[in-house]
């Protein structure tokens, strides 16, 4: 038994509820959108994406090469400074911007080496098969402190929407204090320079299967995210109110995503049994085909009932990743592992935030009508990933 990697295993829940709690969710796209107008808001998150493409591969490479404690503690001194950016920047665009670029940093350091921390921990104590039930429990306790922090803000931002970043920043503190205590688990292999890691990690993408796996992860982001970057826009509709005078809006939007958030929770807890009982590709353009769906009715009605819906938004982002990671990680090397969960989740949010720069150069303040585009590109995803799937399937029957 090694003590300090047993408390790893203590913290890793609370540093991922800290991590997954977001009271600025709530407000965000309100606040935005209040400022610079809804294509201000668009072309924001796309700057968001855009940015993470920027630092994805570097913090991964960084995760194999320097550590992943290391990397942790610096997605939660980025969130430090993301916060007190929004906190204090009210309508200047550019440090808005500026805090943008650092919370796409805190993510892209979060992003892989959280699951290949948690993996290697449990490799390195020899329970590396527990993986997948353990990281769905983790992943339900976080979605439901995502619910909690998501009503907290909502709750705040109808008093004042920087309160709602001010929550967000006693967070992070407590996240990088959680962080420090973190110890690097034993046993990583030399890891390459930074070209060599990219193309060692790439070369997995010739088994067929794991290049399906990697083209989905790519898929998933632009689904998991069509509902989520105009909810709060399209719940101003919902509750009849504006652009600027929000009304009880924050509050609905915070309620909304926190019962999305406890949907989730029941979703991740169940995700490594579902997978196992479906299948991992059946499962996941399900998912896909639910977020598509989704987008797909806020696009033409605005009618309350919707609503119920929409709380299944979260089936997808709390699923698919468990399953994904469950699915990678035995395959990929230790020292591949979060180089190679980085490199597709770059794929995945430079294609969607190509896409909404591309939506931003045109956008009008009509709700509905981005969402109808969203939709139709849902839906061509939903189309490709499941006649990949089928073709997956039957070269694996061929090969067997």
């Amino acid at each position: 038994m090694n003590p300090a990697l047993e408390r790893n295993l203590r913290l890793i829940p609370w540093h991922q509820i800290l991590v997954r709690s977001g009271p600025w969710i709530s407000v965000f796209v309100l606040f935005t959108r209040s400022h610079f107008g809804l294509g201000g808001a668009i072309q924001l998150a796309s700057i968001y994406y855009l940015s993470v493409v920027i630092f994805e591969v570097p913090s991964g490479w960084m995760s194999d090469r320097l550590g992943r404690a290391l990397t942790l503690r610096l997605a939660a001194l980025a969130w430090m400074i993301c916060f007190s950016l929004f906190l204090f920047g009210d309508g200047h665009f550019w440090m808005i911007v500026t805090g943008q670029a650092f919370l796409a940093l805190g993510y892209a350091s979060l992003s892989g080496t959280d699951v290949a921390f948690h993996y290697d921990t449990l490799e390195a104590l020899g329970r590396a098969d527990e993986f997948a039930d353990r990281e769905s429990v983790v992943a339900s306790k976080a979605l439901v402190a995502g619910g909690l922090g998501a009503l907290a803000g909502g709750l705040l931002g109808l008093a004042d929407l920087r309160l709602a970043f001010a929550l967000s920043l006693f967070l992070a503190i407590i996240q990088f204090m959680v962080a420090n205590r973190y110890a690097e688990p034993p046993g990583a292999a030399a890891t390459e320079n930074m070209l060599p890691q990219v193309s060692r990690c790439l070369a997995y993408l010739s088994a067929l299967p794991m290049a399906w796996i990697f083209g989905y992860g790519i898929a998933m982001v632009v689904l998991e995210h069509v509902a989520s970057t105009l909810l709060q826009p399209w719940l101003t509709l919902v509750v009849g109110q504006s652009p600027t005078e929000l009304g009880a809006t924050p509050l609905v939007a915070g309620t909304l995503i926190a019962i999305t958030a406890f949907m989730g929770a029941v979703f991740a807890r169940s995700s490594a049994r579902i997978g196992r009982r479906f299948g991992l590709r059946f499962v996941l353009v399900a998912l896909g085909a639910l977020s598509a769906l989704i987008v797909s009715v806020m696009a033409v009605s605005t009618l309350p009932i919707v609503i119920a819906l929409v709380t299944f938004r979260s089936a997808q982002g709390s699923t698919a990743p468990i399953l994904i990671s469950a699915a990678v990680a035995p395959v990929v090397a230790r020292q591949h592992r979060a180089t190679f969960l980085s490199l597709n989740s770059l794929a995945g949010r430079l294609s969607y935030g190509g896409l909404l720069l591309v939506l931003a150069t045109n956008a009008t303040d009509d709700v509905g009508h981005v969402l109808s585009q969203l939709a139709v590109v849902s839906w061509i995803l939903v189309v490709v990933t499941a006649l990949t799937a089928v073709l997956v399937a039957r070269r694996e029957r061929a090969l067997s």
